[in-house]
């Protein structure tokens, strides 16, 4: 269901929308949904929430989202105490945060330094806070705004 929900997005190729199965069990199969927005798109959340919420997933399933993984791209600034990624070619901006999960700890810090004093094009990849639960619990209401992303990775694009 969720592969149709997302295809149905006209910024997504519905050709690169792929579910692949990752553990086969007796109730429930595990699996992630992978897609990519089509060339000069963005894939919208709310709208993506809104098409999640379409399938009408009930209550009664013991099934959920475990995570959320988006890669985003665009120039990210210290403010304050936060670092703030605006993605290009849009409005959107998400807060970066140290991701809890994540073991290896060094990837947040040299994200850090490298966004330094050099104004820089980032392509940044996290699992997005607040996306998880059973369904419908999940698509009860969007988490709020600025939308964090839990960093596990990230590439210096270019310099602005």
């Amino acid at each position: 269901m969720a592969r149709e929900a997302i295809a149905r997005q006209y910024d997504v190729d519905h050709d690169s929308v792929v579910m692949k199965r990752l553990t086969h069990t007796g109730d429930y199969d595990q699996g992630t949904v992978t897609f990519k927005a089509k060339k000069g798109r963005l894939v919208s959340l709310d709208k993506l929430h809104e098409s999640l919420w379409a399938t009408r997933l009930s209550g009664g399933t013991k099934s959920g989202l475990v995570s959320f993984e988006v890669t985003a791209v665009g120039k990210v600034v210290s403010k304050r105490k936060e670092i703030v990624l605006t993605v290009t070619g849009s409005k959107e901006h998400f807060v970066l945060a140290e991701d809890p999960k994540d073991e290896r700890k060094a990837v947040f810090e040299k994200m850090r330094e490298a966004i330094g004093s050099d104004k820089r094009v980032f392509s940044v990849t996290g699992r997005l806070d607040g996306w998880s639960g059973r369904w419908p619990t999940v698509l009860r209401k969007l988490p709020p705004k600025p939308r964090r992303i839990l960093v596990t990775g990230f590439e210096t694009v270019k310099k602005e």
